[in-house]
């Protein structure tokens, strides 16, 4: 996980202590979750391009 992404999910608990509208709440939720699944996805796109350079038969 990036450093940009970890500070994102802790920046967004902070903010979940100090929410108690159930709107904002769930917008940060959503906030989280969202970067988790980039996070994966970019993690996914690099294993794949690190299978692409070392895999002469796709290049």
């Amino acid at each position: 996980m990036s450093s940009d992404s970890e500070w994102i999910l802790s920046r967004c608990d902070e903010l979940l202590a100090s929410f108690t509208q159930y709107e904002e709440r769930a917008f940060l939720q959503q906030v989280k979750l969202l970067v988790l699944k980039q996070d994966q996805r970019l993690s996914q796109t690099e294993g794949e391009l690190d299978g692409r350079i070392w895999n002469p038969g796709k290049w």
